[in-house]
């Protein structure tokens, strides 16, 4: 009875003819995405997935939700071993990778402390923190790139995980990839090394940009990748680590969460949809310029980009004026710590930055 109680108020909550809605064509809009009337360009996201293959996959697993993906995921697991020549023993999926960055965080902060970047994406690391454990952060430096040599000369035996998310984020900025392989063999004598790879795909240079070949190789290099950014899969929860066996099997032990089916599907049809994966790639570059040339035409700084979002400085408090941009129906992000006038802009449609042109222009301009 409280059940059916709770869901009646919630049902009201919503308002009239809300007992419809599970039915309803608007049942997506209504709870999905951005709200009717709201520009989101805050969470690194790609509006223009699932690709077509995804959703046909999707609408087709839908119809077998009632079982568990047990073979579906020992396919995906498969299907990203083979691609990146990996044994599957190599391999963890989980629901997005900050479940993945999550589990390994706590798995290796029991032997010691975590060295990452002093601005990064470190919300899945902040688990450990949480649990007791040191978040060890090492400045960036002076083009707020992340400080690779300074990183390693704070390297002691009582680190037990080094974090390198790459390219950054908030940044964007993407590191040159000899000297972050370079830097990976050295660090890894004393403590295994993660990198984040979430905007491998969206780089110059994929291939190159990423370490899954010293993860071949057997270095203690962890590589983490995820189904959100180019593939347009946030709201499917799909992401995962390769590393070398011994090394996949600690996180794997430390995980707490499985992958859905519907996910899992979307993942399967999307990850050799070449055709897609140009398109998003194409859309991103477009978006980067339009948001480029927007901060350039008020001289604000930026930094130099390889991901789907770009970091400025727009000389004031980024709280503040991510409120004035909300006003405005526009989401962009406020301050991350210690860098409080600089804010981050994510791609969206074209036209939605057409949108965001408009209104930071305004903004910006009103003072």
């Amino acid at each position: 009875m409280a059940e059916q109680l709770n869901r009646r108020r919630f049902m009201g909550g919503l308002g009239a003819g809300a007992g419809l809605l599970w039915a309803s064509p608007s049942f997506a809009q209504s709870l999905f995405g951005p709200r009717d009337g709201i520009v989101r360009l805050s969470a690194n996201e790609n509006p223009y997935g699932p690709s077509p293959k995804a959703l046909n996959a999707i609408n087709e697993a839908a119809t077998r939700g009632a079982y568990y993906p047990g073979r579906a995921f020992r396919a995906l697991t498969a299907m990203i071993a083979e691609a990146n020549n990996l044994p599957v023993e190599s391999v963890v999926i989980t629901s997005g990778s900050s479940s993945v960055l999550r589990a390994a965080g706590v798995a290796f902060a029991q032997h010691g402390a975590i060295l990452l970047p002093g601005l990064t994406f470190d919300g899945p690391l902040r688990h450990a923190e949480r649990l007791g454990r040191e978040l060890r952060r090492i400045p960036l430096d002076a083009s707020m790139g992340i400080d690779l040599p300074a990183m390693q000369n704070a390297l002691k035996h009582d680190v037990g995980l080094v974090y390198v998310c790459n390219p950054n984020n908030p940044t964007g900025i993407a590191l040159p990839p000899a000297e972050l392989r370079s830097f990976c063999r050295a660090v890894g004598k004393i403590a295994p090394v993660l990198v984040d790879e979430a905007y491998n795909e969206l780089t110059d240079d994929p291939d190159a940009s990423s370490m899954v070949d010293l993860v071949r190789e057997g270095e203690p290099v962890i590589v983490t990748r995820t189904f959100s950014k180019i593939f347009g899969l946030a709201g499917l929860r799909i992401g995962y680590a390769m590393a070398p066996p011994e090394l996949a099997a600690t996180i794997r032990k430390h995980t707490t969460s499985n992958s859905n089916a519907l996910g899992m599907a979307a993942a399967l049809a999307s990850y050799d949809d070449e055709p897609f994966l140009t398109y998003s790639k194409d859309k991103v570059r477009q978006g980067r310029e339009m948001v480029l040339d927007t901060f350039q035409r008020h001289e604000v700084p930026t930094l130099p980009s390889q991901a789907n979002f770009v970091y400025a400085d727009i000389g004031r408090d980024a709280d503040r004026f991510q409120e004035a941009m909300m006003a405005r129906g526009v989401s962009i992000r406020g301050i991350y710590n210690p860098y409080t006038t600089w804010s981050r802009v994510s791609m969206g449609r074209l036209e939605d930055l057409e949108v965001f042109s408009r209104v930071f222009s305004e903004t910006y301009s009103a003072g």
